[in-house]
């Protein structure tokens, strides 16, 4: 690729556009259909004859393999190379595409979510890291945003998409829709993306082992918590399982702080700043799981609303989240981006808080624009401040790592707040329609968000008098 000296669109290649028209794709068409199931889940277990809420899977298992695999994927990239990487992860994400819209059971379905999100960590992340090794300079920076802006336009459009889908062709078509655009990507990652010049070797050993850890420990605590209720919850099973998942987390951060080439060395482990970035994060993305999984069940369950208007009312969650995602690029810069970080985290657990007080649409509706932009501002920030945290050279790892326990994490929290939904309505029927019951869910997300504010004052509070002394010192 060439180099170029300003931002012009019109510099770019009819190959470059090729190829940036390739990653566009992979960003969007993961997004894309992460969030639009959500807008489905109520007629996909009419279509199944399964309660809406066993059908937490189809979103527990997204997040788990895609978290799981988060944490390999680096490593893969850099072992195989861009290219074969994201022209394989497309193939898989089309079968795994075709897997679900054939499925027949919620087995089958759960099966297929969970290659897809194993394929979209693979997908996604090589879509920036194919633009990135394409070109350079300021046309870098002009690919790098046109690619991250189809991710948020993906994210924007989804429950939109995905309504207009379901309900003009039935669930199935909201998977079918990303054969066309998989294939289409497969040809233009192929024919049109450069080969790498040299082989690269991994930079550390094949963590598999670790990947595996943190994955099947994940898993394990997501089914105690959705088996939790119906084996007792001091059953020898529920105990087994809980002991099995604690000790695989165990070996997994031994592992990792023992490891010469570990994601966190003993520095890093230490510091105490950057745990506290996970912990933030790890709450924004559970609260933005839990709020926009059973709001949708709200809106549809709840107050009978077609899966079109729920997908349409949902806009107004989904738009102001992606703006606040790309303005947390910016704002992750300024002197007080700690304190706006606790103070955003506040704020969206009051805008959760009054998704349960208020009626729909009214103002139910702005409080779902406020949740909107907070989970949008505080997962960009946390992610942001994370990369400020670390060195140039253990940016990727760290955030790849940071952004897999946020998944697992959700994916832990989504399972539990399942069962614990049906346990508030005493039976596994009419769960989803039980609104007061909703409510208890979600302002325990509110009050998750709450936690993690409190838990990022002290540093908040640390940055904002260190720099007020600075001016003193000079």
């Amino acid at each position: 690729m060439r180099r170029i000296g300003d931002g012009d669109v019109r510099s770019f290649s009819r190959r470059d556009r090729t190829v940036l028209i390739a990653a566009a794709m992979a960003a969007l068409v993961v997004q894309l259909n992460w969030l639009s199931v959500n807008t489905a889940l109520p007629e996909i277990a009419g279509d199944l004859n399964r309660s809406p809420t066993d059908l937490h899977w189809l979103v527990t298992a997204f997040m788990l393999g895609f978290g799981g695999a988060m944490s390999v994927t680096g490593w893969v990239t850099q072992a195989v190379g861009v290219r074969r990487t994201t022209a394989y992860g497309f193939f898989f994400f089309l079968l795994s595409s075709l897997v679900c819209a054939a499925a027949s059971s919620l087995p089958w379905l759960i099966v297929g979510r969970a290659l897809q999100g194993v394929v979209g960590a693979f997908v996604l992340p090589g879509a920036v890291a194919m633009t990135a090794g394409a070109f350079r300079g300021r046309q870098r920076d002009i690919a790098v945003g046109f690619v991250l802006a189809a991710s948020g336009a993906g994210a924007a459009s989804a429950p939109f998409v995905g309504g207009l889908l379901a309900e003009a062709f039935g669930w199935r078509a909201v998977f079918l829709a990303n054969v066309p655009v998989a294939l289409i990507a497969i040809v233009f990652v192929r024919w049109r993306l450069p080969a790498p010049t040299g082989p690269k070797g991994a930079g550390r050993r094949t963590p598999l082992v670790t990947g595996a850890c943190i994955t099947l420990s994940s898993i394990g605590l997501a089914v105690t918590a959705d088996r939790g209720t119906a084996w007792g919850w001091s059953s020898t099973s529920t105990l087994t399982c809980l002991s099995l998942s604690l000790g695989l987390l165990a070996v997994y951060v031994i592992l990792e702080r023992d490891s010469s080439g570990g994601v966190r060395k003993r520095t890093l482990y230490r510091d105490r700043p950057l745990h506290v970035l996970t912990i933030a994060g790890s709450t924004s993305v559970v609260g933005l799981v839990i709020v926009s999984t059973f709001s949708m069940l709200h809106l549809q369950d709840g107050l009978g609303l077609s899966v079109l208007v729920a997908g349409c009312a949902f806009l107004g969650f989904s738009i102001p989240h992606t703006l606040a995602a790309y303005a947390a690029g910016h704002l992750g810069r300024v002197r007080n981006a700690h304190a706006l970080l606790t103070l955003t985290l506040a704020l969206t657990a009051a805008g959760v808080a009054t998704l349960t007080a208020e009626a729909f649409p009214g103002v139910y509706v702005t409080a779902l624009a406020v949740c909107g932009a907070g989970f949008g501002l505080t997962s960009g920030l946390t992610n942001v401040l994370v990369q400020h945290r670390v060195t140039p050279d253990q940016a990727g790892v760290v955030s790849r790592q940071s952004l897999a326990i946020q998944y697992l994490a959700a994916a832990v929290a989504t399972s539990f707040a399942s069962t614990s939904l049906e346990s508030l309505h005493h039976r596994v029927a009419g769960a989803a329609t039980d609104t007061g019951a909703i409510d208890v869910i979600r302002r325990a997300a509110a009050l998750l968000l709450i936690v993690g504010a409190l838990v990022t004052l002290p540093t908040t509070v640390r940055t904002l008098r260190h720099q007020q002394s600075e001016p003193q010192r000079d």
